[in-house]
């Protein structure tokens, strides 16, 4: 591979995709392997193209080129089982998630790896929950080509599975849905969709559901039947604040659990519960999930626990860093406070 002006590149092979950026559109503007014509010099410098790189008449095994390189690294890089690796034209490979779960990257050495000044590893952040099929990351190259050796080097010097995806070990969930007016037929119930939505989007199940009023006694009844009907977890929906009909926290104090934590760092949600019945886990979500459907304290804190991982006190205090999610709105004068 060699570079030429453009205009003296006519009935030449082109060796390296060139593209196009505007406002508009992102792509390639003329493929590798493409003859280049007198017609095409315009269009090229009309892109700023004013030198090309053409094929070289003996082509070289010890260069490799932006287009192979990250094929070589990405099936190292990530875990083929749990991910599929999607080659693109310009030095790209994307990694999908093959299964829900939550991606877990080894951040020491995906840090390691990007100080090469070669290839990139750029992913989602770590234990961010996905559905099958998600993007969860990019190899991305810097260079237009390495050598042979040194490729060699990066591949050797990186750890095996840096990212992966992190299957759900729990997928049966009970649902308890709080609120008297709701269960006096005064207001139509709107979290057993939601909720339906997230449990086909991450795999699970939901094996029971109930609706009871805000009452302590009621709602630890419908917990013990629903870990009595063999959930692997358990919802708990609305009565989550600090008014005086809300009484969910103090059913799940009253029943013995374990609270982690009532009161998170992230936004929107904000007042919701964390809590072990006996290593059952609980999780109550306050009605501000009804609002920010999309993303909310369930996805970001829930299904660590349906993942087998106890958050702890401090784990939840430090999700404070970054805790306000990328769906949450500032609430004007006129808008109720969405918790």
């Amino acid at each position: 591979m060699r570079q030429l002006q453009t205009e003296n590149a006519v009935g030449r092979i082109l060796a390296y995709d060139t593209t196009i950026v505007d406002r508009n559109t992102t792509g390639t503007l003329l493929k590798r392997g493409h003859t280049i014509t007198e017609e095409d010099v315009a269009i090229l410098k009309n892109s700023g193209v004013y030198k090309v790189w053409i094929e070289d008449e003996e082509k070289s095994t010890k260069i490799v080129y932006e287009w192979d390189i990250p094929n070589y690294l990405s099936r190292k890089i990530a875990d083929v089982d749990t991910i599929d690796v999607l080659n693109r034209e310009h030095g790209e490979s994307y990694l999908f998630s093959k299964i829900p779960g939550l991606v877990n990257i080894r951040v020491a050495p995906l840090i390691r790896l990007n100080q090469n000044g070669s290839v990139l590893l750029i992913t989602r952040q770590k234990f961010t929950a996905v559905g099958a099929g998600e993007l969860i990351g990019v190899v991305d190259v810097v260079p237009l080509s390495l050598t042979m050796d040194r490729l060699k080097e990066i591949y050797q010097s990186c750890a095996k599975n840096i990212v992966r995806v992190l299957n759900f070990k729990y997928h049966k969930i009970g649902l308890v849905i709080t609120g008297s007016e709701i269960y006096e037929g005064r207001k139509q119930d709107q979290y057993y969709n939601i909720i339906a939505e997230k449990a086909v989007k991450y795999g699970w199940r939901i094996t029971y559901s109930t609706v009871v009023p805000d009452d302590e006694e009621k709602i630890v009844l419908a917990i013990r039947e629903a870990r009595e009907k063999g959930v692997e977890a358990i919802i708990l929906t609305g009565g989550m604040s600090v008014d005086a009909s809300d009484r969910t926290p103090a059913a799940v104090r009253s029943l013995g659990a374990e609270i982690i934590a009532y009161g998170i760092p992230v936004k929107p949600t904000t007042m919701s519960l964390v809590s072990y019945w006996d290593r059952l886990p609980i999780f109550g979500i306050s009605a501000g999930g009804i609002f920010y459907r999309d993303l909310n304290a369930i996805d970001v804190i829930f299904t660590l626990m349906m993942a087998g991982l106890t958050p702890t006190r401090r784990g939840i205090a430090a999700l404070g860093n970054g805790g306000i999610l990328g769906n949450f709105k500032v609430p004007t004068s006129n808008n109720i406070r969405v918790e």
